[in-house]
């Protein structure tokens, strides 16, 4: 994309004497540290496919929502970070389609410790955990699962600090005709939408188009 971008800005010279805007994408700081909304890709390997991600750096931090597009445009990941690690919720697709949506729960890098509060699921008593921060971040907090192409619940798991403590199966019936799943698909929030491109300029802006 940042080819295009080099490719495009040099057609405009040719055609007309002017100076091209000058991208905001991939910018450091005067410490030479990621700041800004930064794109990057990484190619397809070894069975794995290739993807895009974007989102804002502070000063060599990850910050705020970062997204994931494949080859396509499509949607992969919308993952929130703070401090550097994933924390907060996190939402994963297959195909552009929803298939979960978890929560993280980011430990502290600039402690070697972190303290985080857990239930005790059978007395409910609130109980303190010391965690060592290099683990980054950890499942905490419930994760839905959704079948990607009807949409429908099909599992519930909830956990505290990593520890699975609560799961629940959903039985999802197959014997809908496809006239009643696509009356279904256009109710969800992660319908079938256009492609996405990454920004390439200025700050994040994302929907899903309906």
């Amino acid at each position: 994309m940042l080819i295009s971008i080099v490719a495009s800005a040099q057609k405009r010279r040719e055609d007309a004497p002017i100076t091209p805007e000058p991208t905001t994408l991939n910018k450091v700081d005067s410490k030479g540290k990621r700041h800004g909304l930064w794109l990057s890709t990484t190619a397809a390997r070894m069975g794995e496919v290739g993807f895009s991600e974007f989102g804002n750096y502070d000063h060599g931090i990850k910050i705020g929502q970062w997204y994931k597009i494949d080859e396509g445009g499509e949607l992969m990941a919308i993952e929130a970070y703070r401090n550097n690690v994933r924390d907060g919720e996190v939402r994963y697709y297959e195909q552009g389609k929803l298939y979960c949506v978890g929560h993280y729960r980011g430990l502290n890098p600039r402690q070697q410790f972190d303290t985080i509060v857990v239930m005790d699921p059978t007395t409910q008593e609130e109980q303190y955990r010391i965690i060592p921060t290099e683990q980054g971040s950890l499942r905490h907090g419930l994760w839905r699962y959704y079948d990607p192409n009807w949409g429908f619940l099909t599992k519930e798991e909830e956990y505290q600090v990593d520890e699975l403590v609560y799961k629940k199966d959903f039985i999802v019936s197959s014997s809908r005709d496809s006239l009643n799943k696509q009356k279904h698909e256009e109710q969800l929030p992660h319908v079938k939408r256009k492609p996405l491109s990454a920004p390439r300029s200025g700050r994040i802006s994302y929907s899903i188009e309906r």
